[in-house]
């Protein structure tokens, strides 16, 4: 079949042309040649474990909110394992116990300082998952080295904020009430509905919020606990910020 060659036509030519195309294109759409059926929506696990799923070890992970943060650690954490939270001064103990963090098993350093990737890696090597907050920037040097140490550990690197080349970002998307009708009626339940990317196809679960059998309550913050003191070893022998 001769291709047609719109820029050698005449202006009359190529009206024509134009013309004869779009009527073919309209008739491909009455007849349904056209229509794309709705890619299906994945439905939204329940509970943490599909996001668990994607935080691989050997890799560090950037978590969005701090809440989500600790919920993650707390479901990462293998029976009977030792974690650590790195950085977090005003953590309330309580409150990361309601977000399922077995806070008896878990070593807390504070105040890492300047000595942040140190601690980080150090605890790292020894434990299966550590949580930190982030230290605000870091080099792609630096997270390199992190993330050659966490492979050779085959550690898991949660970090409760931005971190380069992450592994996986994890978001909330939105959360979810139940029981409200028309905006008169009473919450009866919620959730939260959370994303994780990898690189791939999202993974989606939905967290219950208020507690229950699928998850932890989680809450957009955690109330600080004056007082706290908890640190490790560590702490106590690194150079202060």
């Amino acid at each position: 079949m001769a291709s047609t060659r719109l820029e050698r036509r005449t202006g009359e030519d190529r009206t024509a042309t134009v013309e004869a195309l779009r009527e073919r294109l309209r008739g491909m759409q009455q007849a349904g040649s056209l229509q794309v059926e709705p890619a299906p929506v994945e439905p939204a696990a329940v509970g943490l474990a599909e996001v668990v799923r994607a935080l691989r070890p050997g890799a560090a992970h950037s978590i969005e909110s701090r809440s989500l943060a600790l919920a993650c650690l707390g479901a990462a954490m293998p029976a009977g394992a030792w974690g650590a939270i790195v950085g977090m001064p005003d953590l309330g103990v309580e409150a990361a116990r309601d977000l399922g963090v077995p806070i008896e098993r878990i070593a807390l350093v504070p105040h890492p300082g300047r000595a942040w990737l140190d601690v980080v890696a150090s605890l790292a090597e020894a434990m299966p998952v550590v949580l930190a907050a982030s230290p605000g920037r870091v080099t792609h040097t630096d997270a390199a080295r992190i993330a050659a140490r966490l492979r050779q550990a085959s550690s898991t690197l949660l970090v409760a904020g931005p971190w380069p080349n992450a592994a996986t970002v994890v978001r909330s998307l939105r959360a979810e009430w139940e029981g409200l009708a028309d905006g008169d009626g009473r919450i009866a339940g919620g959730s939260l509905l959370v994303e994780a990317s990898s690189g791939g196809a999202p993974r989606l679960a939905r967290i219950p919020i208020g507690g229950g059998p699928a998850g932890p309550e989680l809450a957009p913050e955690l109330a600080p606990e004056p007082g706290l003191a908890l640190g490790s070893a560590l702490a106590e022998h690194q150079p202060a910020a």
